[in-house]
């Protein structure tokens, strides 16, 4: 979508990858929003069916054969490795998008410290996006 088909811009990537994260579903609200940047109100309801559809189908004709391969000893080892080898994916893919998400020094010193602030204390997002905002438009240029 950013790279290879230049449907969006890595900063509108971003800005979907964010709007999907604060609603429920935030890949099928990027997977909408992208649809919507691309081809308007049908994209987005075409780009939504996308998502879901191949995953209902997949389900449908799994589940009836699920169990017997529950039994099979080397699908149990792949599937434990399955979560490990996700977790890397996703490592790797936020290593990739840093770039374009802490584009500076201000930025990358509010990233730090919302981290911080939400492993050391436990506190949850919605106080965090509000005191980013403030300090977003406190500091954004005039």
């Amino acid at each position: 979508m950013v790279n290879q088909l230049q449907w969006l811009s890595p900063r509108e990537f971003l800005d979907g990858l964010a709007l999907g994260q604060l609603t429920p579903g935030p890949v099928v609200m990027l997977a909408a929003f992208v649809g919507y940047r691309v081809g308007g109100l049908w994209g987005s309801v075409v780009s939504g069916a996308a998502i879901f559809l191949p995953s209902f189908v997949l389900m449908l004709s799994v589940v009836p054969v699920l169990e017997r391969v529950r039994r099979i000893a080397w699908m149990n080892a792949a599937l434990r490795g399955v979560g490990p080898a996700v977790i890397g994916m996703i490592g790797v893919a936020l290593l990739q998008m840093l770039p374009q998400a802490v584009p500076d020094l201000v930025t990358g010193l509010l990233t730090l410290a919302t981290v911080v602030t939400m492993t050391a204390w436990r506190l949850g997002p919605l106080p965090l996006m509000t005191a980013g905002g403030a300090v977003g438009v406190v500091l954004r240029p005039r």
